[in-house]
């Protein structure tokens, strides 16, 4: 069986064009494919940060709870750690209940499961609020239980946030 040999003037680096060409294409479709892979994997984070977003507005519970840590936080209580001693007072459940909502986030944006990006422009004041008021509790919460990683997630979120916060939209206003 006759076999016909390339002349060595079509070859390149010892293989010939076709060779080359074929290998281009190959490697350009899998850059393709990952770079859709990695669209696909942006698109499911927001869908899953919106839908975050939307179950806690439809949480009874959770809407109860911050409700009361909205009214402490307008009725100006300094010292929620008072609360630390009451484990079956409303307010305590409703503190711990928020902080695990928060907890459970953040830990999901450190670990890409969320979008913080969406997440920060939907909830960026909820968040620097409740860490605002909810500060003190925590840490006399992790003095008391004497672990320092208690609701940790949470406050790299809080820190992360207000050394970035978030910037108002230039030219939307209100026009009456």
């Amino acid at each position: 069986m006759y076999v016909p040999s390339v002349p060595e003037s079509s070859r390149w680096l010892g293989e010939t064009v076709g060779f080359w060409i074929q290998t281009l294409i190959l490697a350009v479709s899998a850059g393709a494919a990952l770079w859709i892979i990695k669209a696909n994997t942006k698109q499911e984070r927001r869908r899953a940060t919106v839908d975050l977003v939307m179950d806690q507005k439809r949480d009874v519970a959770l809407r109860a709870a911050r409700s009361i840590v909205t009214k402490m936080h307008e009725q100006q209580e300094s010292n929620l750690a008072k609360y630390l001693e009451d484990t079956e007072s409303e307010q305590y459940k409703a503190i711990l209940l928020v902080l695990n909502m928060h907890e459970f986030v953040a830990s999901g944006i450190r670990e890409g499961a969320f979008d913080e990006y969406i997440y920060k422009r939907l909830r960026y004041a909820t968040l620097i609020k409740d860490w605002e008021i909810l500060c003190a509790f925590v840490m006399e919460f992790r003095r008391a239980h004497s672990i320092s990683s208690l609701f940790q997630e949470f406050q790299w979120l809080s820190d992360r946030w207000r050394k970035d916060p978030l910037k108002t939209d230039r030219g939307i206003g209100l026009s009456i």
